[in-house]
């Protein structure tokens, strides 16, 4: 859902009052766009994530969803350091790997 991606917390829920479907991918917008609000709101409605949130968010340079998502015990593995890796970011590679990311 791309309102999730947008930072549109109303459209996102909107359609989600209106029954319009979500998944993972929802969560994964979210994150790598760094919309913790929409993040946020997607959990407490029960939309399912996975690790890909977090590669995403590594990947994204979103720190700030990245601890969100730790703290919330969304999965994650070395595919979260190796995207932060390979883009760059230390901030979340550090965090990634003093946080148990293995």
């Amino acid at each position: 859902m791309l309102a999730a991606a947008n930072r549109q917390l109303e459209c996102l829920k909107y359609a989600h009052d209106r029954g319009c479907p979500w998944d993972e991918s929802v969560c994964e917008y979210a994150a790598a766009n760094g919309n913790l609000e929409c993040l946020k709101y997607d959990r407490e409605k029960g939309c399912p994530w996975d690790l890909y949130a977090c590669e995403k968010a590594a990947r994204s340079r979103q720190l700030v969803c990245l601890a969100y998502l730790n703290d919330n015990s969304c999965l994650w593995d070395m595919s979260t350091c190796d995207e932060a890796a390979l883009n760059g970011y230390g901030q979340c590679l550090e965090y990634a790997l003093e946080n148990g990311c293995e």
